[in-house]
């Protein structure tokens, strides 16, 4: 499963909306989305990517925008691990 579809996966099941209805380019606030519900949802990816994304928060807006966030860490983890 890709970051995105695990994010997606997530999403839908945490704000209870289509999966059909994440997309890259959705918004997060038009899936219903704030910022406590964003900060779960990090939190959950966390735990799914064994992860660690430390205090950094920044400004997510869009579904994709967690994703290259999300990649970015994993390949950070790659890179410490190898």
């Amino acid at each position: 499963m890709t970051t995105f579809e695990t994010t997606a996966k997530l999403l839908a099941e945490r704000l209870e909306v289509s999966i059909d209805t994440v997309q890259p380019e959705t918004a997060l606030e038009s899936l219903g989305a704030d910022s406590l519900s964003v900060m779960e949802l990090i939190f959950d990816l966390e735990e799914e990517f064994k992860i660690s994304l430390g205090d950094e928060r920044p400004n997510l807006v869009t579904v994709q925008d967690i994703v290259n966030h999300i990649d970015k860490y994993i390949k950070l983890a790659a890179e410490k691990n190898a």
